[in-house]
């Protein structure tokens, strides 16, 4: 296989990947804005949806906060605790409570000990691991293989960055199918509880779909960075048998 061929399409292809997650993450912000601006017939806010959607789940470890910021909610599995963003926590909104939902959906999947979920909180150390150090592996690597004539450190530090880059790839495989399955746990309770009448679910599920475009397009981008860096480990290889 011509590696040179690979790095260089993936190269390419880095470019539109990069602009379709700008245009996910335009389109969640746009769909959110629409549907924050539709309050639930319940007039329950999100904060108090939290709260008994972890009691109807039987969850008593896990604690509801606040988070600073706006789409900045998660589930934090380490301190058992859903943090919702300043934009959310407060409001009313199908949007706010559909989002609310969604992150109970992953407390569900801690609390089931749900072995996919398990499985990629190992991989988080080592994400953040890639996000600082896979550009200062490649330049390392480039310059011992090209500049200082030593290819085999290179080779290797390069093969190092391809494979932290892999694992990073491997969680971003992983979290399409764990954010689907929340979401889906998210309506779900949704339904059971009566939070939300049909056509609020309907809404909802929009925010959550597109959400989920916001995470297939993260996972596009590590897979072509992955084939990047993957063939560059190559070409340095090749350069050392030359």
């Amino acid at each position: 296989m011509d590696w040179y061929i690979v790095y260089i399409v993936m190269s390419i292809l880095v470019v539109p990947c990069l602009i379709l997650g700008s245009i996910c993450n335009a389109r969640i912000n746009i769909v959110f804005d629409k549907s924050s601006k539709i309050l639930s017939r319940k007039n329950i806010t999100a904060a108090e949806l939290a709260v008994k959607l972890l009691e109807h789940a039987e969850i008593d470890n896990v604690d509801v906060a606040e988070i600073n910021g706006k789409l900045t909610d998660c589930y934090d599995s380490k301190h058992k605790v859903v943090k919702l963003s300043t934009s959310v926590i407060r409001s009313s909104s199908v949007a706010a409570l559909g989002i609310t939902a969604h992150e109970i959906g992953h407390a569900v999947q801690d609390h089931k000990k749900m072995w996919l979920f398990r499985f990629r909180q190992t991989f988080v150390p080592i994400v953040n691991l890639v996000s600082r150090a896979f550009v200062p592996l490649i330049v390392v690597g480039t310059l011992l293989s090209f500049a200082f004539y030593l290819p085999t450190i290179g080779n290797i530090i390069c093969w190092a960055s391809a494979v932290l880059y892999g694992l990073s790839f491997l969680f971003y495989l992983i979290t399409l199918p764990l954010e689907r399955d929340a979401s889906k746990k998210a309506l779900k309770m949704l339904e059971e509880l009566n939070a939300l009448d049909n056509d609020e679910l309907y809404t909802a599920k929009q925010v959550l779909k597109a959400a989920l475009y916001t995470y297939l397009s993260a996972f596009t981008v590590s897979l072509v960075y992955f084939l990047r860096a993957l063939s560059y480990a190559f070409l340095v290889a090749g350069n050392r048998d030359k």
